[in-house]
């Protein structure tokens, strides 16, 4: 595998990965402030931080096929053409994750007797 491709590879994923959690990360700040409960615990801001995290490995995912693309079919797939694609599609499905689950996280804890 050619390594300027690899660091192509490697850096147009990073880069766009500033503004994943920048629009992951203001879907949940707003769904939080619209749909907080009274007490927001520390179990709360370990349970963010986690999702960030978690976040952060599913969009590792598009670098993994890539590169994996690369060394093993030996960019057969030609993968690197459906990168807007994948960064699309995987950062408005993770928005809309953040917002669904957050309301039925918090709408949950609201019901619970």
């Amino acid at each position: 595998m050619n390594d300027k491709v690899l660091q192509n590879t490697i850096f147009w994923w990073e880069r766009k990965r500033i503004t994943f959690n920048v629009l992951v990360g203001l879907v949940g700040v707003a769904t939080v402030a619209t749909f907080i409960p009274h007490t927001f615990g520390l179990e709360d801001l370990i349970g963010i931080i986690l999702w960030g995290i978690v976040a952060n490995i599913f969009y590792a995912t598009g670098i993994i096929l890539e590169v994996a693309n690369q060394h093993y079919l030996n960019g057969k797939l030609n993968i690197y053409r459906f990168r807007h694609f994948f960064f699309i599609i995987g950062t408005f499905a993770y928005m809309i994750l953040t917002w669904s689950y957050t309301i039925l996280y918090y709408q949950s804890i609201l019901f619970i007797p």
